[in-house]
């Protein structure tokens, strides 16, 4: 298994959608971002129509306020977000 720590979360806005960027780091150096796109969704449990918001919850409340410009983001985590949107 890999062990990486949370270096920083953001949300983003790219081409008009909002999206949040965590930046991970292994102990030998390695970088990982995930950006997650979906940030609202809704599942069924059973006859029940649950819904989710990823901004509330506690991993991510930090950023819910603290919206980031895509330009100021460090060079690794503008670079995945890129090859995301080609």
């Amino acid at each position: 298994m890999l062990k990486a720590q949370r270096q920083s979360v953001y949300l983003v806005r790219k081409s008009g959608e909002r999206v949040v960027v965590e930046h991970y780091r292994t102990p030998d150096g390695k970088v990982f971002i995930v950006v997650h796109k979906t940030l609202k969704g809704s599942y069924t449990a059973g006859d029940e129509v649950k819904e989710w918001d990823l901004l509330e919850l506690s991993d991510f409340k930090e950023v819910k306020d603290s919206e980031v410009d895509y330009t100021t983001l460090p060079p690794e985590v503008r670079s995945a977000i890129s090859d995301i949107y080609r």
